[in-house]
């Protein structure tokens, strides 16, 4: 545009015409309008910085304005999307404005007004509604897409919107077009049309996000009855997809996915969010029909709601503040639009029910705790052209070794392993540095090395590097869970070898063979019960199958559960499972699991919090991938409703060590130790026949004791001699009498539990 044509875009000083007739008028001095060569009436071209070609209607302006002035109407402003301020040109258009053909009409009523008249116009009354519209267009000088008018008919006062027009011709060079007697005119309750500047396919693209192939599909699926170019013709009876509900733990992807559903091609998308609220809780009741209001007028669209149960909770949890009726109001006005709702919560249920219904948010789409495939995906992705870096064997390894772990988790993972490479490389740096001797001969690859220590190096990541991060990191589910992770292995446990085994089959099985545990129709173990005398190794054992395993472990001692208030036990005891979901695979160790289990029938009470465990075990949400397992002194008191099939089934039974078991044990204790060569392993675990695997530690350390106490009456250092042990098997007393492993033998045949018959 050269200077000399260059207008500045002022509004008119006179209120508009209501008939439209004057709406793309544009008013020039008498004197600009000489030089462009134009007289009033002529159609001209009206050009702006980047944009398209739009038509007008010079005129002369009715009072003296400045030569670089042009006065535009409000409408005009609108349509062409011009700005009071703004640079045009204006140059004389050649060609002749063509006649209308058909024009698309859409309502664009505002919400409170659609509320009034019961939502859009019903499909019998179109007709009616259409020939009431030929007397507004008839009235108007000129037409143009975006044209909008009201029209009042059996007392309703409803707004509509020119969507778009057709004409002889099929790209015409105008955008201003004569609606003659002749015209015919369509209200559209979806526009199918071509629009301005809409996108031809709307899709999520996978790019950037790992593991979440299967939910981007099932948007995708949602998305194709937004796209303009349909591949099948709908029965009548079908409805678009309205609304999509994300939900699950945090770091899962919800934010990522609700970005990439943005950028998906929409005409515009707008958000809304906590932040939204004020005071007024009528402030952000207006900002939502608003939103909606703009949504509908720029379809298709998308609105973006994260923390849905923050701006609608469940009425059980309500404040003072909700959105939930606004909310509501909305998705069943502009359900005739092509309008998404694309929602996101952690959990589904602390949303109001009232939106979770087939006519609103009705495709739910959960975000799950990724597999160890998904693991491997995500990790590809974070890489992206990095992975020469983190090769695809280490990525393996961290799949691998990362249960529970969602893609945030992994993402500070990765952050983590990069420092834990760089302190190691930078160490590596500074040990192979040596003070230079300047009488020795140059090596010209230090000198290589002095040029480069400067120049920055690619970062070597290594196994080592990712083994010390994960022992520094936890997945966000198990953050809130204030336990020491067990450190445990099977080589700190002797004997038992049985017990053992069955444990790490009936862990390791679903994980590493789940396709021919299918094939076999094998279901997973739910659940174990491990009952014996005290200090026999079963909260050792289980700490130890957490270890080797590396799964998340949540430990739980049934006296804690227990609450005097009402309810807060069966709460409890409802959040751990939560954990453990989202944590899955995990283990939930009960430790005296009859202090919260005991019979219905008996004194210890309890029984909603019995009810709430056997819910959790068994009830309508499948307890997939979490074991849990139970440890108990007093079988005889645990309810057998809680062992009947698919609960604590599995029963083991974990007595007193045997003489091989208690040769480990001592063994395991002697080599951390400083034993004199004069003690007889083999007699010593004789003589402890019948005791504790707990006792036996305990009579080894009484005996490094008594060496101590030597030690200092004698002022030189003692090993841990026979006396010493004879000693301590005198203050040491056997606590599991002969009558005590007969009563456990009576319950085991009652149980019918033999250890064969358990997990095999």
């Amino acid at each position: 545009m050269s200077d000399a044509r260059l207008f500045t875009v002022r509004p008119l000083s006179k209120q508009a015409r209501s008939d439209h007739k004057d709406a793309f008028r544009i008013y020039l001095s008498s004197s600009s309008l000489a030089a462009l060569k134009l007289r009033a009436g002529d159609i001209c071209s009206v050009n702006t910085p980047g944009g398209s070609p739009k038509t007008a209607v010079a005129w002369t302006a009715a009072e003296n304005i400045q030569s670089t002035v042009v006065q535009t109407s409000r409408t005009f402003q609108d349509c062409y999307e011009t700005k009071v301020g703004e640079k045009i040109s204006i140059n004389r258009a050649e060609d002749l404005l063509e006649g209308i053909d058909r024009v698309d009409i859409t309502e664009c009523s505002d919400v409170d007004r659609l509320t009034r008249y019961g939502g859009p116009i019903p499909p019998k009354e179109k007709d009616h509604w259409a020939f009431a519209l030929r007397f507004p267009l008839s009235r108007c000088e000129l037409v143009a897409v975006g044209l909008t008018f009201d029209v009042e008919l059996i007392g309703q006062r409803r707004s509509f919107k020119v969507a778009n027009i057709k004409t002889a011709t099929r790209n015409p060079t105008n955008t201003l077009f004569r609606f003659t007697d002749s015209s015919e005119i369509k209200i559209d309750d979806e526009f199918d049309g071509v629009k301005e500047e809409a996108p031809s396919e709307i899709q999520v693209k996978p790019s950037g996000l790992g593991g979440l192939s299967r939910q981007i599909d099932s948007i995708n699926e949602s998305l194709a009855d937004f796209n303009l170019v349909q591949k099948f013709r709908m029965p009548s009876f079908y409805e678009h997809s309205r609304g999509i509900l994300l939900y699950g733990p945090k770091g899962t992807g919800k934010s990522a996915l609700l970005h990439q559903i943005q950028a998906a091609g929409w005409k515009k998308t707008f958000s809304l969010g906590s932040s939204m609220f004020s005071r007024n809780i009528s402030d952000a009741e207006a900002k939502v029909r608003n939103v909606f209001q703009e949504a509908v007028r720029c379809q298709p669209s998308a609105i973006i709601i994260d923390q849905l149960d923050f701006i609608a909770p469940k009425r059980a949890s309500l404040d003072s503040q909700s959105l939930t009726s606004v909310l509501c109001e909305c998705l069943d006005l502009a359900k005739s639009a092509l309008v998404l709702v694309v929602a996101a919560t952690r959990h589904p249920n602390d949303v109001d029910d009232t939106l979770r219904t087939p006519h609103r948010l009705a495709i739910e789409i959960e975000m799950q705790v990724p597999t160890a495939q998904d693991r491997a995906e995500i990790l590809r992705a974070i890489c992206g052209s990095s992975s020469r870096q983190l090769n695809e064997a280490l990525i393996d390894m961290i799949a691998e070794k990362t249960h529970g772990y969602v893609g945030a988790d992994l993402f500070a993972l990765l952050q983590l392993v990069c420092r834990k490479a760089r302190q190691r490389q930078s160490y590596q740096s500074r040990s192979r540095t040596r003070p230079c001797d300047v009488t020795s001969t140059p090596d010209p690859v230090a000198g290589v090395e002095h040029i480069e220590k400067n120049m920055a190096v690619d970062l070597v990541i290594e196994e080592s590097d990712v083994m010390s991060a994960l022992q520094e990191t936890r997945p966000t589910a198990m953050r809130e869970v204030f336990l020491e992770t067990p450190r445990v292995r099977w080589t700190d446990i002797g004997g038992q070898h049985d017990i053992k085994r069955r444990l790490q089959k009936a862990v390791e099985r679903p994980l590493k063979f789940p396709e021919r545990m299918k094939r076999l129709n094998v279901k997973s173990k739910k659940g174990i019960l491990l009952y014996g005398p005290p200090g026999c190794s079963k909260t050792l054992m289980v700490k130890a199958l957490a270890t080797e395993a590396g799964l998340n472990f949540l430990a739980v001692k049934g006296a804690e559960i227990l609450s005097m208030y009402v309810g807060e036990s069966e709460r409890a005891l409802r959040e751990i499972f939560r954990k453990a979901r989202s944590a899955r695979p995990s283990i939930i160790f009960f430790d005296e699991i009859d202090a919260i289990a005991s019979r219905r029938n008996s004194s210890h009470g309890g029984v909603n919090v019995l009810t709430t465990l056997l819910n959790e075990m068994d009830g309508i949400e499948e307890l997939k991938n979490v074991l849990v397992i139970a440890a108990t002194n007093k079988p005889d008191v645990i309810d057998p409703a809680l062992m009947r099939p698919g609960r604590l089934d599995n029963i083991l039974y974990i007595g007193p060590p045997d003489f091989d078991a208690r040769k480990e044990i001592l063994n395991i204790w002697f080599r951390k130790s400083v034993v004199h060569p004069e003690v007889d392993l083999e007699e010593l675990a004789k003589l402890t026949d019948g005791y504790s695997g707990a006792e036996i530690v305990s009579i080894c350390e009484t005996a490094g004791d008594a060496a101590l106490d030597e030690e200092e009456e004698t002022g030189q250092q003692q090993d841990v001699k026979r006396e010493h042990f004879r000693y301590a098997l005198e203050q040491v007393q056997r606590q599991i009498t002969d009558a005590v492993r007969e009563e456990y033998a009576q319950w085991g045949k009652s149980a019918k539990s033999e250890p064969q018959a358990s997990i095999k």
